[in-house]
C-alpha cells in the first residue's frame, strides 16, 4: 500500500476559544467580556478581529444568560469556580479544531496580526504552543496551541494537582514570542491589554476614543 504524503493529509482546522468567565471582583462581578469599549462589547470586538482566523468560534461562560453573537457557540463551564486549568481543559474538549487560538475574554484590543504571527511561528517550528513572553511573564491566555497536546498536558497536570497554567505551558517547551517580536506588529503591545479594574476600563475607553479619532483623521 502506498504511503500517504503530506498533501493527502486532511487540512487542519482552527478554533477560537474565548475564556469569558472569571469573577471580576474588582468590577463588581460584571461579565467582563460584555463590558462595552467604544460602544461595542469586548466579546464582539474579539470576534471581529480573531474570528477570520478560525473555522469555529466558542466562548466558555459561567451562565446561560448571554446574548447571541454571530458565529459564536456558547459553552457552559460546569465548574465555574474551579480556576483556569479546568476551565481551559473543558473549553478545549468542546472545541473541534486541531489548533486553538486561546484568549481571555477581557482583552479588548487583541490583534489579528499578532495572533496570525503566533499561528505562523507555532506551525513553522512544530511547537505545541506559541505564547508571548513579556517582562518575564508568560501570557498564558493569549496563545496559539495544539489542542490535543495541551489538553493531554492539562489532564496530566490535574491528576497530579498542578493548577499553575504557566508551569503546564513551560513543560510543553513553548515557542516564547518576545516583546520585541510583538512590538514589530503591535508597537504598544495593546493586544495584551486586559480589563481588570475600573481604571483599566477607563483607560480602554480612552484608547478606543483615541484610535477612532486617529482613524477619522486619516485621508481616505
Amino acid at each position: 500500500m502506498a504511503s500517504r504524503s503530506a498533501a493527502d493529509a486532511p487540512p487542519s482546522t482552527t478554533s477560537l476559544l474565548i475564556l469569558a468567565g472569571g469573577r471580576a471582583t474588582r468590577l463588581g462581578g460584571a461579565r467582563k467580556a460584555l463590558l462595552e469599549i467604544g460602544g461595542r462589547p469586548i466579546l464582539g470586538l474579539q470576534l471581529d478581529r480573531l474570528g477570520p482566523l478560525a473555522d469555529e468560534c466558542l466562548a466558555l461562560v459561567h451562565d446561560a444568560e448571554w446574548p447571541a453573537f454571530d458565529r459564536l457557540r456558547l459553552v457552559l463551564d460546569p465548574q465555574p469556580q474551579a480556576g483556569p486549568v479546568p476551565a481551559l481543559a473543558h473549553g478545549l474538549r468542546c472545541a473541534v479544531g486541531d489548533v486553538c487560538l486561546v484568549v481571555a475574554g477581557d482583552m479588548p484590543f487583541v490583534s489579528r496580526a499578532a495572533f496570525a504571527y503566533l499561528q505562523h511561528v507555532r506551525a513553522a517550528e512544530g511547537a505545541a504552543v506559541a505564547v508571548p513572553f513579556v517582562d518575564g511573564y508568560i501570557e498564558s491566555l493569549h496563545a496559539v496551541v495544539s489542542r490535543r497536546e495541551l489538553l493531554d498536558a492539562l489532564d496530566a497536570a490535574r491528576s497530579r494537582g498542578e493548577q499553575r497554567l504557566f508551569n503546564i505551558l513551560r513543560a510543553l517547551t513553548p515557542r516564547l514570542v518576545s516583546a520585541d517580536e510583538l512590538r514589530a506588529i503591535d508597537p504598544e503591545l495593546r493586544t495584551l491589554f486586559n480589563v481588570n479594574s475600573p481604571a483599566d476600563l477607563a483607560l480602554a475607553e480612552r484608547i478606543a476614543a483615541q484610535t477612532l479619532s486617529t482613524n477619522r483623521a486619516r485621508p481616505a
